[in-house]
């Protein structure tokens, strides 16, 4: 039962991962991430949003992988 729940949740980052990654590129970027919050209603700037991403990339190349975007979601 908790392999299936564990898919489960691994199916639904991956959707909501995908609803991030605008360009279809494999990352959520800044731009990205900045167009997302704005449709969740909070106001942010590209600077602020290469803040956040900062915190959670693993690999400090400025955009969140998926991998580290799961991180970020826990």
């Amino acid at each position: 039962m908790e392999e299936n729940d564990e898919k489960e949740k691994l199916k639904d980052l991956r959707q909501a991962f995908g609803m991030h990654d605008e360009d279809g590129c494999g990352f959520i970027t800044p731009k990205g991430l900045k167009k997302m919050l704005k449709n969740l209603g909070e106001s942010k700037s590209i600077d602020e949003c290469k803040v956040m991403i900062k915190h959670f990339d693993i690999n400090g190349d400025g955009v969140l992988s998926f991998e580290e975007f799961r991180v970020m979601m826990k």
